[in-house]
């Protein structure tokens, strides 16, 4: 009985605050207004390439990706079967990718032009070595 006072009680110290408010959302928009939180949308889309791609055995897709010099470049990668990995060395990325699906997404900035390897960083069978794409990054 206790904590059932305790509970109404504090629910009554934030009465327009609803106990699901912000769950599953950005945290810097959550609780923010509506005017601040679609604008703060706004400009990650428009600011932020984004790429889904989808590691399996033994290729990345899609192979490759095409970004310009000084792009925020966001990677959304899945295994479609076990563990891999996304590794971009010129971009200090090396991340580890789950299998079961779930996203994992990766932020860098495409800061100098070239053509950069995108390898898997996580031994993941037979065909590991051969498992390559590459980031194609443009000057302006």
């Amino acid at each position: 009985m206790v904590f059932a006072t305790v509970a109404v009680a504090g629910m009554a110290l934030l009465p327009e605050t609803p106990a699901h408010a912000g769950v599953g959302k950005d945290p810097a928009t959550a609780y923010a207004p509506a005017a601040v939180a679609a604008s703060a949308a706004a400009a990650q889309s428009s600011d932020v390439k984004t790429f889904a791609v989808v590691a399996k055995r033994f290729t990345f897709e899609p192979a490759t990706i095409e970004v310009s010099v000084g792009d925020q470049v966001r990677l959304v990668v899945t295994s479609a079967d076990g563990v891999h990995g996304v590794g971009i060395r010129k971009f200090k990325v090396n991340t580890l990718v789950p299998r079961g699906g779930k996203p994992v997404t990766i932020d860098f900035t495409a800061s100098e032009a070239g053509t950069f390897p995108i390898v898997c960083s996580e031994a993941c069978g037979d065909g590991h070595a051969d498992m390559r794409g590459s980031l194609v990054v443009a000057s302006k």
